[in-house]
């Protein structure tokens, strides 16, 4: 993902920044929930009713507790159906005993845990609807589980130009290491971690947030940049946060409001409070760059001689699936894609099942190598999902039935475009219950005209939701904040459409892996007649 800084507009050739002020984005950080769902939330709502809205909640610390407790408070707390008003962001695991909080239902990165609770992921990056910048790593450095890796494909996946200028906020379960050199203090952590002080010189956060300390921590704001070496730069504030309900009243919830790095002035942006301190990571941003450039020499010498060896025995390197340079559940290159649920595997993109699919006519196109919407897709990519829709198209109708497809661009890593068959009778109330759904929840939609193309229609950094009818009609709705993530589910599962009340959630339609490749290999045999590959 590219997160871009500027917004531009061409004239004459020549690009002019245009800002557009906007109103400070007002959010909230918590330090370790441990578990305490309901006296949490209710605190969360009263800030909010007092001093709101805020747009979203972080989470810092441990959301779930290790105490067996946990899992019944949790089991309760999602039976009670508490309304949580503002979306809460929680990291992943700490400790062994939170992962079954985690690994039960294999949640996928940005997935709803309850509604509004969503977990972000092991790593990534996201800008929010209103422009804010956001990167996260979950995880603890150990002697046992280095977190080097997840910070060098990290900044493989933020920094992708010599444009890049930070952040707005990044959010780490651990601290980083010699964040008190320049300061007074001499907290600790017991945490600490060189890999989370090398990503925060790379990403440079207006704020880094991070927890897992019995006491409140605020640092004074650094430099990034070498006073009288190199142009100024903004300064990063790291901000440590103690747990919720602790017993010496230590701060546990950080509230701030903060405008996008694309929405500052460069003047206002480079602005230095007279409590500034030097960077603080230089000595561990050095020796991190030291030892990969060691690494980096071995395994180019340790290639070197394995290539020497190959090249006597192979003429002929078989084309395979791309590499995949990040951790994703729908490359079709990483190993924990589920490969008993494909269909069908075209050059660029791939057909399968839907996991807890609707019906036995529900599945996902998705391009292999790693896309997250149909607007940043390449030409030859977005040539083949049409074909696989095409392809669809005409086996739905020779069954009698139309094809439905839509796309949710918010809270998802890679592209899944969600296509299902309807009986032809329900045709004419698919527009207005995607409508009136959409009404009933604040969501407004506007239709794509049919000679412009979505990415006419939406930017890169646009987070949205799309659907399109078997009359080619598109609906399109520009997502502002929040919305359902079970959106489409729910429209199709209505009385007016399909009528399963029971299918919306896809967690509580999951079939076992038998059954999985029961459904797989059913539509591979309905679907080869229809398939381009076989042509």
């Amino acid at each position: 993902m590219q997160l871009k800084t500027l917004r531009g507009l061409q004239i004459k050739n020549k690009t002019e920044k245009i800002l557009i002020k906007m109103a400070p984005i007002k959010i909230l950080v918590c330090g370790s929930v441990d578990g305490h769902f309901s006296k949490f939330f209710k605190r969360i709502a009263s800030i909010n009713k007092k001093n709101g809205p805020f747009e979203m909640v972080l989470c810092v610390g441990n959301f779930f507790s290790a105490n067996p407790q946990c899992v019944e408070n949790w089991k309760q707390f999602l039976l009670s159906k508490t309304k949580v008003e503002i979306p809460v962001y929680i990291l992943g695991p700490t400790l062994k005993q939170h992962e079954v909080f985690y690994s039960k239902e294999k949640l996928k990165d940005g997935e709803e845990l309850f509604e509004n609770i969503l977990y972000l992921g092991k790593k990534g990056g996201f800008t929010t609807a209103s422009g804010l910048t956001l990167a996260y790593l979950s995880g603890i450095e150990q002697s046992n589980n280095s977190l080097q890796a997840d910070v060098s494909s990290l900044n493989d996946q933020l920094i992708r130009d010599d444009k890049f200028i930070g952040v707005d906020i990044l959010i780490t379960s651990s601290w980083p290491q010699g964040v008190n050199k320049y300061t007074q203090s001499s907290l600790s952590s017991g945490n600490e971690s060189p890999s989370i002080s090398f990503l925060a010189s790379s990403l440079k956060p207006r704020y880094h947030f991070s927890s897992h300390i019995e006491k409140f921590f605020e640092r004074q704001p650094y430099r990034n940049h070498k006073v009288l070496r190199g142009s100024l730069q903004h300064v990063s504030r790291f901000i440590a946060l103690a747990p919720s309900f602790n017993d010496t009243n230590e701060k546990s919830i950080y509230a701030f409001s903060i405008e996008p790095l694309s929405c500052i002035s460069r003047d206002e942006l480079i602005k230095q409070p007279p409590d500034t301190t030097e960077f603080p990571y230089d000595d561990i941003k050095l020796s991190t760059i030291e030892n990969q450039k060691k690494e980096q020499f071995f395994f180019r010498e340790d290639n070197k001689r394995k290539g020497d060896q190959k090249s006597q025995e192979q003429h002929k390197v078989p084309k395979g699936p791309p590499t995949l340079t990040s951790d994703c559940w729908f490359c079709l290159g990483s190993k924990d894609v589920e490969k008993h649920l494909v269909v069908s595997v075209g050059e660029s993109t791939y057909m399968a099942v839907a996991k807890g699919a609707i019906n036995d006519d529900h599945l996902l196109i998705l391009p292999i190598s790693h896309h997250n919407s149909t607007v940043v897709l390449p030409g030859d990519v977005r040539l083949e999902l049409e074909k696989y829709k095409e392809g669809l198209r005409k086996m739905f109708n020779a069954e009698q039935k139309s094809l439905i497809s839509f796309e949710r661009n918010f809270y998802t890593q890679h592209l899944q475009l969600q296509v299902i068959g309807i009986p032809l009778d329900l045709c004419s109330e698919v527009k207005d219950t995607f409508l009136d759904l959409g009404q009933s929840v604040g969501m407004d939609f506007i239709e794509i005209p049919k000679e412009k193309d979505l990415s006419e229609m939406v930017a890169v950094t646009t987070p949205y939701f799309l659907v399109e009818l078997s009359t080619g009609e598109r609906l399109l709705h520009k997502v502002k904040g929040r919305m359902p993530l079970q959106f489409g589910r729910e429209a199709l599962t209505s009385p007016s459409l399909l009528n399963l009340p029971d299918r919306v959630d896809w967690k509580q339609c999951k079939l076992s892996v038998e059954e999985e490749s029961k459904c797989a290999n059913n539509l591979r045999k309905r679907f080869q007649p229809y398939d381009f590959n076989f042509d």
